[in-house]
C-alpha cells in the first residue's frame, strides 16, 4: 500500500521474513526512496537499518512474521521506519559484545549508528522497532 498524505509519503508491507529477505526489501526501499525523491545516502541508510531489524525477527521471533512502514516528510525530509513484530523480546540495543568478531549482536548498535533518533516501543502484543533518517543530522542514537 502507498498513499500520499498531503506532505507524506507512507508505505507499509506485512510479511514473513526469511534469510533472503533482506535482498527483496532493500530493493522496496530503494525503488520506493527514488520515487519519493529521497538522497541516496539516506535510502541507504534506511535500507541497512530495516534490514537489520528484519534479521532480528528472523532469528528472535516465531514464525518471522513482521509489518514494515515507511514514511516519508516531503517538507522537513526526514524518513522514518517502524518494524513491527510479535516478538516477546524488547530489545534495548544496550548489550555489549562478548566477541568483538561474532557474527550476530550489531543489528542495534547499526540502527543507532544510521539513524538520527531511534526507539523501542512494547505494544499490548509484541514490539514496535522504529528509526529516523534526516538529511544532513548526525546521529544521536537511542531517543
Amino acid at each position: 500500500m502507498n498513499e500520499q498524505i498531503e506532505q507524506h509519503h507512507i508505505y507499509s508491507l506485512s510479511l514473513t521474513v526469511g534469510t533472503h529477505s533482506a535482498r527483496h526489501v532493500r530493493r522496496i526501499i530503494h525503488r520506493l526512496c527514488g520515487d519519493w525523491s529521497v538522497p541516496q545516502e539516506l535510502a541507504d541508510d534506511m535500507a541497512l537499518g530495516v534490514t537489520e531489524l528484519l534479521s532480528n525477527v528472523v532469528r528472535h521471533v516465531p514464525g518471522a512474521r513482521a509489518e514494515v512502514r515507511l514514511h516519508h516528510d516531503t517538507e522537513a525530509g526526514y524518513v522514518r521506519a517502524e518494524v513491527t513484530d510479535d516478538g516477546p523480546q524488547l530489545a534495548d540495543g544496550t548489550r555489549e559484545l562478548s566477541d568483538p568478531y561474532a557474527e550476530h549482536g550489531r543489528g542495534l548498535a547499526i540502527v543507532a549508528a544510521v539513524a538520527t533518533k531511534w526507539g523501542v516501543q512494547p505494544l499490548a502484543v509484541g514490539k514496535m522497532v522504529w528509526f529516523e533518517c534526516a538529511p544532513g543530522d548526525s546521529p544521536s542514537g537511542s531517543a
